[in-house]
């Protein structure tokens, strides 16, 4: 029997993926591109289950400083260019909030504590030996890492915290960090889901500010999410950054499998591209790129059956409040969608609606979060969109029912 590779189904870490050799597309040349454009704060805005943790851990491996890399990046098109001489130079400070998901103001706290925890101790580990005992930064360091074993501790006493991570990686390696923290949006989406938005809303800002506004200790920093949370409240705290939404070119093609990398991956598994494939998973458009759904691609690889599984997993909260509260105009024109036209709409991909609920904020939450795709951009407030494909349409039809 031949053998095959795994398909990398439920693994979103780019160091095992590699070394159990699982099936890679790809996408390392994302890192010639984050370094070429040297922004100071990036954000990349993408739907659920589209490469965002693999690629922002494909990041970390490279840059991180404690590690040799080169055995797992053999091969991959980054190691052809000037770039992979920075492989491993820089100290990489790295957060996942993408399980910071709670029902309480309290329970969400102990999550980022637990996250923000493993990334201290990891540093205490490297510079335990170095810190000149009574040194501000050790001290600092030390208060910072009780604080988050203590149960009691407060939302407040954590809104430095990345700051002062920084500070301390900078100390040691005397490199101003990376820092990346993938689903930066993730525990503030559930504070509204869950109703204790007003509990926090003045720490997110000052949480993620403090680190990125200012901070002579901070090198680059990039986040992703499903979208942007609205510049008047986290980012009126700190640089506007650099954001890269589904429409922009940079950054387009590492989010997503293209036709020539779908192709590709099925054949391997002795599946066939064709129209019922592209009917079902393809139709996206990202910066001018066609792209088809990975999660649901490396499915159908698996099974050998078109099935609607982006769509099984879980659903984003804020589609659903959105449309409860839809007014008729938009209604109308979703029934047009439906009917697979593509429509003119105003639309705003900058502005989450989960702070600014409007017609315009609901469109570009739909684009962001995957259930729509857009065509045409034909002004700043403008664009023609369309449902991309079968399997989101069986879905979206299914919310008109309802």
């Amino acid at each position: 029997m031949e053998y095959r590779r795994q398909l990398p189904i439920g693994k979103d870490d780019f160091a095992k993926i590699r070394k159990s050799n699982s099936y890679y597309v790809d996408k390392s040349l994302l890192i010639r591109d984050f370094v070429n454009m040297n922004d100071e704060v990036a954000l990349i805005a993408r739907p659920r289950r589209f490469g965002k943790t693999l690629n922002m851990t494909m990041l970390r491996e490279f840059f991180d400083i404690t590690k040799d890399s080169r055995e797992i990046f053999e091969g991959l098109d980054i190691m052809g260019t000037e770039c992979a001489a920075r492989m491993n130079t820089c100290p990489v400070i790295y957060l996942t909030f993408k399980d910071c998901k709670a029902r309480t103001a309290g329970e969400l706290l102990e999550r980022l504590k637990e996250e923000l925890y493993r990334e201290y101790l990891r540093y205490e580990k490297i510079v335990r030996e170095h810190l000149v005992p009574d040194s501000y930064e050790s001290k600092d360091f030390y208060i910072m890492i009780e604080t988050l074993r203590n149960p009691e501790a407060e939302m407040v006493h954590l809104v430095s915290s990345l700051q002062k991570l920084t500070q301390i990686a900078k100390e040691y390696y005397q490199i101003a960090p990376i820092l990346l923290i993938d689903e930066y949006d993730q525990p503030i989406m559930s504070s509204y889901e869950y109703g204790y938005h007003e509990e926090l809303e003045t720490f997110f800002p000052t949480f993620y500010g403090s680190a990125m506004k200012g901070n002579p200790a901070l090198g680059q920093a990039l986040l992703t999410g499903v979208q942007r949370v609205a510049k008047e409240s986290i980012f009126s705290q700190f640089n506007n950054p650099q954001v890269y939404t589904v429409m922009d070119k940079e950054y387009a093609a590492y989010f997503g499998l293209n036709e020539k990398e779908t192709k590709e991956l099925l054949h391997y598994y002795g599946l066939e591209l064709n129209e019922n494939v592209r009917k079902m998973y393809d139709g996206y458009l990202m910066g001018g790129i066609e792209v088809y759904n990975p999660w649901s691609v490396i499915n159908y690889a698996k099974r050998g059956m078109l099935d609607s599984y982006w769509v099984k997993t879980s659903a984003n909260f804020l589609v659903k409040e959105g449309m409860k509260k839809a007014d008729r105009n938009f209604w109308d024109k979703f029934e047009a969608l439906i009917t697979g036209k593509q429509i003119e709409v105003w639309i705003t991909l900058d502005t989450s609606f989960a702070e600014r609920e409007s017609v315009y904020s609901l469109w570009g939450l739909l684009v962001n979060a995957g259930y729509l795709t857009v065509m045409k951009r034909i002004d700043s407030k403008t664009a023609i969109i369309k449902i991309p494909n079968d399997e989101i349409m069986s879905m979206v039809i299914n919310w008109k029912s309802k």
